[in-house]
């Protein structure tokens, strides 16, 4: 890998955290824009929410297979300008007056489609311009750009949809994505000419799962992503309309509140890799996973007052302490365990598992709050949450010292004479 790796390795990380922070922007504006501006109800939103996902379901296992055929650093371009194109259109339609709910699911859809090339793309491309002995520290980076985003992304948001409206406040998603693309661009590391698996499309998407499942280490992370990512997108369906509806919170209030609370996922990004070395990687991730599951248990108890803010601060900043100290190391397990060719393959499918859930968390929080009523679909869904964690401390993980102990395992048909067959 050549010495220039930090200077290619930068360039990516400024364009993605110009990125995230526009991605934290979105996810205040865009339900702030389906509430403010269009009146949407908590059935809406589980529809809004739903079909921003289902491109994971639809695509994502597919995406998988083309990802690990195409050079990624093209991929992570075109669906950055993607996403541009598709988010930048909201905006200019409500400043047209032909915004419309319809057109919003249609413009969510065809930005959630170019996420899934990104994302896939994205997470496949890091072990090809870093080094492994360096990766854990740049996903450390990398997650600590995400905790400086949630933390300044949602004031902004919150600032902008107060000052100009939500529907213009997304611009600034819509300029990130720029901003991503011209910072892959400006990569000078080219991959290895990616090798085309002959065998059939069902096949190698068959050979991700496979591979997936039969790693104790990803069956584990896996099984905690999926179920907290169906527990908390109930949570986040209906977080907003709870917000604004129940403890009459204004877009700045709400976007400075997330703001403060976000300042404990950059601890925990900061405080893990230290964490980790001094009692462990297993056990750092059990730890980390139990605080983040239990925090969320003050929302549903949050009411109208002077106490709201507050509370959900206190919520938000130890739910991103202990999430994020633990999504950083399970980044690296994932990235250190499974073999470079097979990396886009075995994204894909688990994130067609991970990310394949949100659809459902929002069309049941949607439900939830519509037939429970908002609080009641909160705590149902923080309640869910405790739930995750056993994921790991049922698994092997938890008895990990380091990733030391951690290598690439074989695919399975290299551990066998010929490979299964498909069903």
């Amino acid at each position: 890998m050549a010495r220039g790796w930090r200077r290619d390795f930068n360039f990516v990380w400024a364009g993605e955290t110009a990125s995230l922070v526009g991605t934290q922007v979105y996810q205040l504006a865009m339900p702030l824009t389906a509430v403010l501006t269009l009146d949407a109800d908590a059935t809406q939103l589980g529809l809004l929410g739903a079909l921003t996902f289902a491109p994971y379901v639809l695509l994502g296992l597919p995406a998988g297979v083309l990802v690990d055929r195409w050079q990624r650093r093209g991929v992570l371009i075109l669906s950055s300008l993607g996403q541009a194109l598709s988010i930048g259109a909201i905006p200019l339609l409500a400043a047209l007056d032909l915004l419309t709910f319809g057109r919003l699911l249609a413009l969510a859809c065809a930005a959630g489609t170019a996420r899934v090339f990104f994302t896939i793309a994205y997470r496949s491309y890091l072990p090809a311009i870093v080094p492994p002995e360096h990766l854990t520290g740049a996903n450390s980076r990398l997650t600590a750009s995400e905790s400086v985003a949630e933390i300044g992304g949602p004031g902004l948001g919150g600032a902008l949809t107060q000052l100009v409206g939500a529907p213009f406040a997304l611009l600034v998603d819509a300029v990130s994505y720029l901003a991503s693309a011209l910072g892959v661009s400006a990569v000078r590391q080219r991959e290895k000419a990616a090798r085309v698996d002959p065998a059939p499309l069902r096949s190698q998407v068959s050979e991700g799962f496979r591979f997936t499942f039969s790693s104790a280490y990803l069956r584990a992370t896996l099984g905690e992503a999926a179920s907290y990512n169906l527990c908390w997108q109930i949570v986040l369906t209906i977080l907003t309309l709870f917000a604004v509806k129940e403890l009459h919170m204004s877009p700045g209030t709400l976007g400075l509140t997330l703001s403060v609370g976000a300042v404990g996922a950059l601890l925990g990004a900061a405080f893990t890799d230290r964490l980790a070395r001094r009692v462990g990687l297993g056990r750092t991730l059990v730890i980390a996973a139990v605080i983040g599951d239990l925090a969320p248990l003050l929302l549903p108890a949050a009411h109208r007052g002077t106490w709201a803010a507050p509370l959900l601060v206190c919520a938000f900043f130890v739910q991103g302490f202990g999430i994020t100290a633990c999504n950083v190391h399970t980044m690296t397990i994932r990235q250190t365990v499974t073999p470079q060719r097979l990396l886009g393959r075995t994204n894909a499918a688990y994130l067609f598992v991970a990310l394949g859930v949100k659809p459902v968390g929002s069309l049941l929080g949607g439900w939830l709050g519509t037939h429970l009523g908002l609080r009641g679909a909160l705590a149902v869904g923080t309640a869910g949450l405790l739930s995750t964690c056993l994921f790991l401390i049922l698994s092997p993980l938890r008895k990990v010292r380091s990733l030391d102990s951690l290598r690439p395992e074989p695919p399975e048909g290299a551990r066998a004479a010929a490979p299964a067959s498909t069903p």
